[in-house]
């Protein structure tokens, strides 16, 4: 008997959750920073002051869509630098509140007037911790929780779940007073309203939040359509927060749409259709990794779909058919409400049934729901609007919350058939096993070579990942075997810049400075926008003694990108090198000021203030060096 009280503790509950994330995600706090990371974090110069969020206009505006989550970041920074460990802490912290509002839905769920009757009820608290757990260690989740710029996906479902739980907190209040407002419920609609703000203000997939608010509202609530919409139209209205931020940048709306579109692709030449149709596949692959998450891949080499007569389209397209009419099927079954269990009824006026009665069960539509939730969510990112990649696993953090209720919710129905010991025994074998398939998969985050040797093995064919893997063996010493990872690039991808330029980068470290000249040029070629490659370009010449010709290089990369820090630092080394030392100096303290956690930038502008006779401020520089030399 205390066992079993003890088992439906929700304390222990909680402290479960908790300690099955901490352990399953043990093995990231020292992951270093991978892929868009470099670009959103490591080179982003509008993170590194916390004014631009608060006192200025510029941490808005680099990307007012998702200013919560970038703001986040500045934060991460400003506490810790580029040190991976606080930025970790953060991701795991987010996932673990996450996966307890998973819990915590489900157990206000319960209680909303259409399940009170059901047979489940007094599992609830069961029900509740096998969706938190299944969420918390489930292994598709590392994409968004160990890959540290993903927090977007993750802070953006934590907050779009407290917006619906807070939703159904204050429906329930008001369903306790009789239809009386109270405090209780005006706090608890308030505080939803706030978390529905900063979801959409963190990432665009929290565009769905009203339409599955209103469906929780009349799969589990009751009343009239006048009391329902009083509720619902206030949230509704903040489905307006992300067309209007990007009305606010000032443009045409033709020339936003445009942006957005051209954005979303990122250069990648797919038509809405074709989109459309691959996401068939792409939402059967999700499922595939919800029940098995095996084969996990980081870049996925996943083929472009023309017409749904494919038979791979076809056969998924059936499958997601189904699956939909299976939702449509339970919540038509769930309307004719039974209690049958053994636990304490809370509604007396339906019949008592056997535990095993085949009897409709109002808990099947928390099954319907779950999976009405899935596909919704999915939708901002898995329907009309091409992304340039296809395929990411992290776009399935917020579908998989509705998935694992509907999956825990069959567990529990399951039991009724196959006994609770049989399904316990299962759930249990399941969780544990997730766990370390999360553990696992971590593993291969823990360092760029393991990760992206990963995802070479897994789509060989595809450019992106060949360059990943050669960036991250030049950056650990193994130049020859880059050069071969970025030339199977470029038969793969012959019109790719960034390929180019690495595989300069490559040749400038071997010393054959006659072909990294070719390759930053080819690169320049290909994309004379790009700041990086004429910086580049810069320092090859540089190594060649063409002083001239460098500071050229450097002056166009600044030119296309003011706050390029790099391209201050090297100009202001360039014109030391000439004689000039007032202009050093000023593009060194730009550099400094554009990257202050930089101890090579701080030594430079220490002898660029040395030639000026500037002792103290030398030495101050010195220090500066050698404290950031001891991080």
């Amino acid at each position: 008997m205390k066992g079993e009280r003890l088992a439906g503790n929700r304390f222990v509950h909680v402290f479960l959750i908790v300690i099955l994330g901490l352990s399953a995600y043990s093995n990231t706090f020292h992951v270093p920073f991978v892929f868009d990371d470099q670009t959103s974090i490591i080179d982003n110069p509008v993170i590194r002051d916390l004014a631009n969020f608060f006192s200025s206009g510029t941490g808005y505006g680099y990307n007012p869509r998702r200013f919560v989550g970038y703001l986040t970041i500045a934060l991460n920074y400003r506490l810790g630098g580029v040190d991976v460990t606080g930025y970790h802490a953060f991701n795991l912290t987010v996932h673990i509140i996450t996966a307890l509002l998973v819990y915590y839905l489900c157990l206000l769920t319960f209680r909303t007037p259409s399940l009170l009757g059901s047979s489940l009820s007094g599992g609830a608290r069961q029900v509740a911790l096998l969706s938190g757990l299944l969420f918390v260690v489930h292994p598709v989740q590392t994409e968004a929780v160990t890959y540290i710029i993903q927090r977007l996906s993750s802070l953006a479902a934590m907050f779009y779940l407290l917006s619906l739980v807070f939703y159904v907190r204050a429906r329930l209040f008001h369903e306790s007073g009789n239809g009386r407002v109270h405090g209780k419920t005006v706090l608890s609609y308030s505080l939803s309203l706030i978390s529905a703000v900063l979801a959409m203000k963190t990432k665009e997939i929290a565009f769905t939040l009203p339409i599955i608010i209103a469906l929780h509202e009349f799969f589990f609530f009751r009343g009239g359509i006048r009391k329902r919409l009083l509720f619902l139209l206030p949230i509704a209205l903040t489905i307006a927060i992300i067309p209007f931020t990007m009305v606010s940048a000032g443009k045409p709306i033709g020339k936003l749409l445009a942006d957005a579109g051209d954005a979303a692709r990122g250069g990648a030449d797919i038509s809405r259709g074709d989109y459309l149709i691959t996401q068939v596949s792409v939402i059967t692959t999700y499922v595939r990794l919800l029940f098995l998450p095996i084969n996990q891949n980081l870049d996925y080499d996943y083929p472009l779909s023309h017409s749904l007569l494919n038979p791979r389209v076809f056969v998924s397209f059936l499958f997601l058919f189904l699956i939909a009419s299976l939702a449509i099927y339970l919540f038509r079954r769930s309307r004719i409400p039974h209690p049958a269990s053994r636990f304490p009824l809370p509604n007396p006026r339906f019949p008592v049934p056997s535990p095993r009665s085949p009897i409709p069960d109002p808990a099947l539509r928390l099954v319907s729901f779950g999976i009405c939730w899935f596909f919704i969510t999915l939708s901002v990112e898995s329907s009309v609007i091409p992304l340039a990649d296809v395929i990411f696993e992290h776009r399935l953090y917020l579908p998989s919350a509705g998935a694992l209720i509907a999956a825990a919710t069959a567990a529990a129905f399951a039991a009724r058939k196959f006994g609770a010991k049989a399904v316990g025994i299962v759930s249990t074998a399941v969780v544990l096993a997730f766990s370390a398939g999360t553990w696992k998969r971590n593993l291969a985050w823990g360092d760029p070579l393991t990760l992206w040797g990963d995802v070479v093995a897994k789509s060989p064919g595809k450019a992106r990942p060949r360059y990943n893997l050669g960036t991250a063996l030049n950056q650990q010493g193994f130049v020859d075997e880059a050069i071969d990872q970025f030339q199977i690039a470029l038969r793969l991808d012959p019109a790719n810049a960034d390929v180019r330029h690495n595989l300069g980068v490559a040749y400038v470290a071997k010393g054959l400075m006659d072909e990294a000249i070719k390759e930053y040029r080819a690169a320049i070629g290909l994309n004379p926008a790009s700041a990086q490659a004429h910086n580049s370009l810069g320092g090859a010449y540089v190594g060649k003694g063409l002083i001239d010709e460098a500071i050229e290089e450097y002056g166009i990369a600044l030119r296309l990108d003011p706050s390029y820090a790099d391209a201050h630092n090297n100009l202001g080394a360039a014109n030391g090198v000439k004689g000039k030392i007032d202009e050093a100096v000023a593009h060194l303290e730009a550099a400094v000021r554009l990257r202050p956690d930089n101890a090579d930038f701080h030594n430079n502008l220490a002898r660029a203030y040395e030639l000026k006779g500037w002792g103290r401020m030398a030495e101050a520089e010195r220090r500066a060096a050698e404290r950031l030399g001891r991080r």
